[in-house]
Formats: structure tokens, sequence, C-alpha cells
């Protein structure tokens, strides 16, 4: 079949999947269609007994505990996407022993235009993050939240996760961490090592549960920018994310530092990695460049880049991967950059056509500290290796990579005005 004729086909088949998907989420907010678990953090906190119940019946809770007093309490709304998320404090007697145990619980965006809870279904948020946590939840519990529930509405894209309560880590947000250390980013490298290791190239039922991104959807988006788009960009997109693609190992998707999660001190907490609505197959450094270059200062990246990738690499061996070269890893590591900064050029996946009111304001302001970084970035990237890898001149190379950071410069400041 010809290029032009799998677009084709494929967008006959995209197109009603978008339709049918707006209708349904549409109808939902009308009707609300019955679930088997509370919708948002309003009905949890209306269905205490349903919670109980599930938190025993997983063994969070001993069955013979007697409940004191329950409560559920919302937490900051404002960010992207806005799934609503809470804390549910339980007061409980356990054996003549008064105990409190305290949960996160999460659930599907409620707020927002129906095209905001489209976009967050068409992506799969919901799908990739449940179909993770139940069939890697127990193993992988050194590096994420310890999963107490995890249901999925499949077609209307509700979910219901709790987890624990990492309230004995610390975070960092976005563009503000100065406090940052070394020690800091050496948890990062074991701890995406250790993930990346664990499953590397792991064959099994489960590992069909998590998605992969298709050929087929690199074609849609290639299709997307054709009319503006030159043919040398529209390689860098389509050639960066095929190699990201084969697969090596489970990734997080979005590894950045609003997305982690660091120990108090050495005797409180862990390091562990929240959120995973993006966790697909691939290859395995695509996680390191999105956060050495996503998350890091500018200045703090180019100190300590060259580093990290031995570290991590290390990290990889001691955790049992040999046959994966130390070279490959760093040929790996420029078409992951190129990847990541085709990921922030691409309309519709970053999230701005699902921003609205307060949320717009933060995810410029996200956007417009990733303009600049990925700038500083491109600006000592080796073009002879990326004109070798991809077909093309250096001009051509170099011009292709400047396009894309004129879109990110472009829709930020349509973001802005």
């Amino acid at each position: 079949m010809s290029r032009k004729l799998k677009i084709a086909f494929i967008w006959m088949v995209y197109m009603p999947v978008v339709f049918a998907t707006y209708f349904i989420v549409w109808l939902d907010r009308k009707v609300k269609f019955r679930l088997s678990f509370p919708r948002d953090l309003n009905e949890l906190a209306k269905k205490e007994s349903w919670c109980i119940a599930e938190l025993k019946a997983n063994g969070v809770l001993v069955n013979d505990a007697i409940v004191n007093s329950y409560k559920v309490t919302p937490l900051n709304q404002d960010i992207i996407f806005r799934s609503n998320a809470g804390t549910i404090e339980i007061s409980y007697t356990e054996k003549s022993e008064q105990k409190t145990l305290r949960c996160f619980a999460k659930f599907a965006p409620v707020t927002g235009t129906v095209w905001n809870k489209t976009i967050f279904n068409l992506q799969l948020n919901h799908i990739k993050e449940i179909a993770f946590n139940q069939n890697f939840g127990d193993d992988a519990s050194d590096f994420i939240p310890k999963v107490f529930v995890a249901k999925l509405g499949f077609i209307t894209g509700n979910l219901c996760l709790i987890t624990e309560l990492m309230d004995d880590c610390i975070e960092f947000k976005e563009g503000a961490y100065t406090n940052f250390t070394d020690e800091h980013l050496n948890m990062v490298l074991k701890g995406l090592a250790t993930l990346h290791a664990r499953y590397w190239k792991e064959k099994s039922a489960r590992m069909e549960k998590i998605l992969p991104i298709e050929d087929s959807t690199l074609l849609l988006f290639d299709s997307i920018v054709a009319s503006t788009w030159s043919e040398a960009a529209r390689k860098i997109l389509f050639q960066s994310w095929h190699n990201m693609n084969e697969f090596q190992t489970v990734l997080h998707g979005d590894s950045r530092i609003g997305n982690m999660m660091f120990p108090k001190d050495e005797n409180h907490g862990r390091f562990v990695l929240l959120d995973w609505q993006a966790v697909r197959k691939g290859k395995a450094v695509y996680d390191l460049a999105y956060f050495n270059v996503l998350s890091l200062t500018p200045d703090n990246r180019k100190q300590t880049e060259a580093k990290s990738l031995e570290t991590y690499y290390n990290y990889l061996v001691a955790n049992g991967v040999s046959d994966y070269t130390k070279e490959e890893m760093m040929n790996d590591y420029q078409h992951a950059c190129l990847c990541v900064l085709v990921l922030l050029s691409l309309p519709y996946l970053s999230g701005e056509a699902s921003a609205e009111g307060a949320g717009v304001e933060i995810f410029a302001r996200g956007m417009d500290g990733w303009r600049e970084k990925m700038q500083i970035k491109f600006s000592q990237f080796d073009y002879a290796w990326l004109a070798k890898n991809y077909s093309l001149t250096e001009m051509e190379a170099h011009n292709a990579v400047n396009e894309m950071l004129n879109v990110i410069d472009r829709r930020v400041k349509a973001l802005v005005n």
C-alpha cells in the first residue's frame, strides 16, 4: 500500500473514533453512566463503605478494622488536564490500637470542556495508567507509589486510582528547584535505569498491555504537518520517533521532574515516579533524554550530561543489562533528543489543545521554559551526526531543527497573546 493510501486509510479510521469519543464524553457528562466505582472525589466522599471494602479486599486494611472516621480532601486542581485528585484519611481501630491510614486518590478530569476530556481519552491516558498499575504495580513498588485500588471505565475514560500517600517525600516544582542536588540527580538516574533494566526485552503476556506508538500514529502526525513542515523536518519527525519506538523496555514516557518525588532524608521516603498516563514500550534512553533536556537547567545539564549518561549506563549494566553497548546508548540518546524536540513541536501532543483558563497560563509558562532549554540544547547539537544519520546535508539539518524550534516559539507566543 502506498504512503498516501495508508494515510487516507488512517484518517478514515481515526476521524470516526474522534467523533465517537467526543460523543461518549458529552453523553457521559449529561447522563453520568453507571460505574462500579466512584467517578470523582465527590462520589468517593459519599462512598465510604465502597472504599473501605476495597481497601480491605486488597489487604490495605485488616478485615476486622473498625473505622472511626473517613475524610476525603481535594488537592489543588489547577494543573494541565486537571486530573481530579485528593487525599483520603481513615482513622480506625485494630485490636484496640488506634491507627490512621492516609491515601492518595486520582480520577479522570471532571472539569473543563468536553474537548479536554476527549483529548484525555484519545491519548488513552486512563487505559495506560491503569494497565500499568494493574499489571506491574506489585513488582514496581520500589519506584512507584504502592497501588491499593485501580479501576477503569474503558469506554467512558473514567478511572479510579488509590495509592499510598507519599507524605514522607519532597517534590520539585517545574522550573523552581534550586535545591536540586547531585544526590537527587543520581536518584533519577538509578531509578530510571532500575525501571528500564527490570523490564528489559521482557516477553510476557502482561507486556502486551503496555502499548507502543505505532507507525500508523507517526503517519497520522506526519500528515497533519505535511503542508507546514519541510521534508527535512518531517524526516526527522518520522525517523527519530520510529527509532525510539523500537522495543527495549517499559518507558515512563513523561519523565520530567514534576512527575518525581524524592526522600526527605536518608530515613524517610524513597524516589518514585508518578503519573503513568504516558507509559509505553520503546527505547530506554528516551526517558533520560526527556529528563535531562526538559528538567535540568541548561547550565546543570551541560555540566552533568556526559557524566549522567555514563552513570545511567553503569546502573543498567549493574541491573543485568548485557546486550547494549555504551556506543549504542550514546547514538540512541541523540535520536531521543531529536524525538523530544519533535514532541514539543507537534500539535495536540503537549497539552494546549485541552488547556483552558488558568491551565493555559500554566502550560504557556512551562512551554516557555522548555523552549529556552531546547534552544540551548540544539545550539550545541552534533549536526554532522544528524546529517549522516538522517540522510540530510548539514544545512538541511540546521534548518529543520530551527524550523521546529520556531514552531515552539510561535506556539508559546500564541498562547500568551
